[in-house]
């Protein structure tokens, strides 16, 4: 037997120093389950019971741990130590859980109050085999206190231990477990883990009295993969030794070989087959229960060439993974995905492992002309400022988690509109064209997922169907959703493929518009043409005022006129009502002539947001258009009547931006209606780009800079503390203001309590950021994200949460896809450097997706602060 080998036992130690402690000597035993010890101000045992040889230990260990909770004695002065216990040792058929609880019912249990001792001996048991812990399944531990004659120690003085349990690695202490919930004498300390590694668990025992020696237990829990949960396909350019040169795919020159571009043709690559568990550990491919593995594509004849021709992967005898070579012998973009092979293979699981491992792998020739190259995301700190290397790794996070959510949404949702990632399906909220995909595009670009989003590609190519929305749907929704997505992948990667295909569905989308106001129909069916008639509902100014930026882009992109003529056309009709600057929610229905504005409240959250947004967009797209700029001047000037507290109209005090500012509501009669939309943190996003791109000449005026300085900083503030002012830390829809200074978020309305994992404050604080440098905005969305991560995450993806004030949270089986379009997207570029995303050369819609837009010479600069 060995001893203080942390590889093959527990090791109790204590004492602090200048103090001398009196454990035990030798107390720690071969194994990992079971060790003993105690408290340094415990009182002496008796020396004169029985005496026993501590040689042959072996052939006494099981009685003496035995005799540890039965006899009246401590273990620790006959010699013996405690020793591991296996399941040899015990009866046929009886469990360890079992063996011990049948022992302490065999203990002197007292029974009147006060014949329980001081704890002075404890026990740490393994219920379950160290060497057989499984991520993501509890391992089970218990600790047992005796006092001085062997029987349960006194539960009082139990709760007056201070017990902590430390672990390495990703392991933690089970939340169904607490080092503070004692039962009589008996401790549960579980231990949690995602990761398939070796955990060294430490215990510590202490005292009240604080002269008292602390009791120190290690010990090691080597926690393997989980069951199969899916298969992984990777394609890499295999490694040739030191000193050997990467490929350098075509227009990616300076992105790692680990990256998503095209690979050249010609290059030989690895193919590698592996199976994992749900927390990405991975699993041999034996445990996936199939014979064999073939590589399938759906390539064209002379693209792709594979060694051995047959597809087959070589899998090696208790293997991890399966590999085989390609190469692209011609430009092109090609599926792979692995089909079962061998014994009865039915044609669902060869449908459901392709849809588990599709992929998409693009060749070119260095000839070819690409388009702009994909965002080097994946590529290590050279080269950053020391501030983006420091924020490196939560932007590799929150790449991390897209992938998360593309992953659940492609094995569950493929072509749907949006994923339910707790039942793991998909539904149609957009006629079933495949929103998510569509909006997806720019997400993907960014973070340089370059096989994810060839993936896409190739489903809007292939697979999208226009004709398949045979139903009614938002006519907003598809311009910002639909055709900002299609426009923003066509102006990232030039592919005309996007460009088409938002042009379809604009020439879908044109009849909507042919109304007697030229206000559009809230709803269409693009398949059929048509739409569900007047319902006499009115329409709302943020979907009649949100089209313009996506159609004015169509036809700069296309050349045709028609596009911009109908957003345009909107845009009169929304201005003939005779109204600048703030304006109600609601306009007269499509079919009622002349347009007029409707007595309703004054907001500038929902119904109304991206109107006042694109006011200033349509601007920075088309900068000789200075009537745009003009007009979202005019509603700035006028904003101040929403803000609470009002801001001061003095730059010297405006400037110094102390004030926490709340957004809220104004009825028709001018009375305040005391609640902020989560929907207006978009304002400081729109107030902050403003300041970044106006002349200086308008922002002198009236001391615009300063006081819109310091309402952008006072609304974020306001809108982080939605977010961390709630017990999840995920912000409700909404929250209730107090209606007297100063102004502090009250309640949460019972019907805001939910979350979508809404984007605007991520949003806010990546303007912001980008135009301060002020790192407060990137730790405050890094709270932001780790609030969805403890919160949101599903196995599936991300889930909405029913109300963000109660813990553990009640999932809403949905995904948006402005989570995958905007929250994630926002959160990925705070914490990326600005070379990600030039805001000079794009103006991002309502949805995120970035429109190409001239550029602005002769800006003034009284907006940088």
């Amino acid at each position: 037997m060995r001893h203080n080998d942390l590889q093959d036992g527990p090791h109790w130690r204590g004492g602090r120093p200048g103090l001398s402690s009196s454990l035990p000597a030798g107390a720690n035993g071969h194994g990992l389950n079971g060790s003993g010890g105690k408290l340094a101000d415990c009182e002496d045992k008796p020396k004169d019971v029985f005496e026993v040889s501590p040689q042959p230990r072996l052939a006494l260990f099981g009685a003496a741990l035995l005799c540890s909770l039965l006899l009246p004695r401590g273990w620790q002065d006959v010699g013996l130590e405690p020793q591991r216990i296996t399941q040899e040792m015990l009866p046929p058929g009886q469990e360890v859980e079992e063996w011990l609880f049948q022992a302490q019912q065999g203990s002197p249990t007292p029974s009147l109050r006060g014949c329980c001792g001081t704890p002075t001996e404890f026990l740490w048991v393994f219920l379950d085999e160290a060497q057989e812990a499984v991520a993501g399944k509890p391992f089970r531990t218990r600790v047992f206190a005796r006092d001085a004659m062997g029987r349960q120690a006194r539960p009082a003085d139990c709760d007056a231990l201070k017990v902590e349990l430390e672990v390495s690695g990703k392991a933690r202490l089970s939340t169904a477990t607490s080092p503070k919930a004692w039962r009589r004498s008996e401790l549960d300390l579980n231990i949690e883990n995602e990761m398939a590694e070796l955990v060294e668990a430490e215990v510590r025992i202490a005292s009240p009295d604080p002269t008292a020696d602390v009791l120190l237990h290690t010990s090691q829990i080597r926690f393997a993969s989980g069951p199969v949960h899916h298969f992984v396909l990777d394609v890499n350019q295999p490694t040739h030794g030191a000193g050997s040169l990467p490929v350098v795919r075509p227009g990616t020159a300076g992105v790692s070989v680990g990256g998503s571009a095209p690979w050249q043709i010609h290059t030989r690559l690895e193919v590698v087959a592996s199976t994992q568990d749900k927390f990405g550990n991975r699993v041999p491919l034996s445990a996936a229960g199939v014979k064999g593995l073939a590589l399938r594509s759906d390539a064209a004849d002379g693209i792709l060439e594979m060694t051995p021709s047959s597809g087959i992967l070589h899998i090696a005898v208790g293997s991890e993974e399966g590999v085989m070579q390609i190469r692209g012998m011609r430009s092109g973009v090609v599926e792979l995905w692995l089909e079962p092979i061998g014994g009865n293979v039915s044609a669902q699981l060869k449908r459901d492992l392709r849809t588990r491992t599709a992929r998409a792998v693009a060749f070119a020739s260095p000839n070819d002309a690409p388009g702009p190259p994909l965002a080097a995301a994946a590529q290590g700190v050279a080269g950053l400022s020391p501030i983006d290397a420091r924020w490196k790794p939560r932007a590799d996070e929150v790449r991390e988690a897209f992938l998360h959510a593309w992953k659940g949404y492609k094995q569950y949702a493929w072509g749907r509109d949006e994923l339910q990632p707790v039942s793991r399906k998909g539904k149609d909220t957009f006629g079933g064209v495949g929103m998510t995909v569509i909006d997806s595009l720019t997400t993907l670009w960014l973070m340089g997922l370059g096989t994810e989003f060839e993936q896409a590609a190739a489903f809007v190519e292939r697979e999208l169907d226009f004709d398949k929305a045979d139903t009614d749907v938002s006519v907003f929704e598809l311009v910002i959703r639909g055709v900002g997505g299609l426009l923003g992948a066509h102006a990232l990667s030039g592919r005309q493929v996007f460009l088409d295909r938002a042009q379809e569905l604009g020439d879908r989308l044109l009849p909507a518009f042919n109304t007697s106001s030229r206000l559009p129909w809230p709803k269409w069916n693009i398949a059929r043409g048509k739409g569900p008639g007047s319902s006499g509902d009115p329409t709302i100014l943020s979907e009649a005022g949100s089209v313009q930026l996506e159609f004015r882009c169509l036809s700069q992109q296309t050349g045709e006129s028609k596009y911009q003529t109908v957003g345009d056309v909107a845009f009169e009709a929304i201005q003939s009502a005779g109204m600048t600057g703030l304006m109600p929610v609601y306009l007269t229905p499509p079919d009622h002539t002349p347009v007029k504005v409707l007595a309703s409240k004054f907001a500038f959250g929902a119904l109304a947001d991206s109107y006042y947004e694109y006011l200033l967009k349509q601007w920075l797209q088309s900068p000789s258009e200075e009537r745009f700029k003009d007009l979202w001047i005019a509603v700035m000037d006028e904003l101040p009547g929403l803000v609470r507290p009002r801001p001061s109209s003095s730059a010297s005090q405006a400037s110094e931006a102390t004030a926490s500012y709340k957004l809220v509501e104004v009825a028709p009669g001018g009375e305040s209606i005391w609640k902020m939309d989560h929907l207006s943190c978009y304002a400081p996003a729109m107030i902050s780009l403003g300041l970044h791109e106006l002349p200086a000449k308008d922002l002198l005026e009236r001391g615009r800079n300063a006081t819109w300085w310091a309402v952008a900083k006072g609304l974020v503030q306001s809108c982080v503390e939605m977010w961390t002012s709630t017990k999840t830390g995920l912000a409700p829809e909404c929250f209730h203001v107090n209606e007297s200074p100063p102004f502090d978020f009250k309640d949460v309305p019972h019907t805001g309590r939910h979350s979508f994992l809404r984007p605007e404050t991520a949003e806010s604080l990546f303007y912001l950021y980008r135009f301060t440098g002020d790192e407060q905005y990137r730790k405050w969305g890094e709270k932001i994200f780790q609030a969805i991560q403890a919160h949101g995450k599903v196995d599936g993806g991300f889930s909405s949460v029913q109300d963000v004030n109660k813990i553990p949270t009640v999932k809403v089986d949905e995904l948006q896809s402005f989570v995958m379009a905007e929250t994630l997207k926002y959160l990925y570029l705070l914490f990326s450097p600005a070379e990600r995303l030039d805001l000079g050369s794009f103006v991002l819609n309502t949805e995120g997706h970035p429109l190409l837009r001239p550029p602005r010479p002769g800006r003034g600069d009284a907006g940088n602060k």
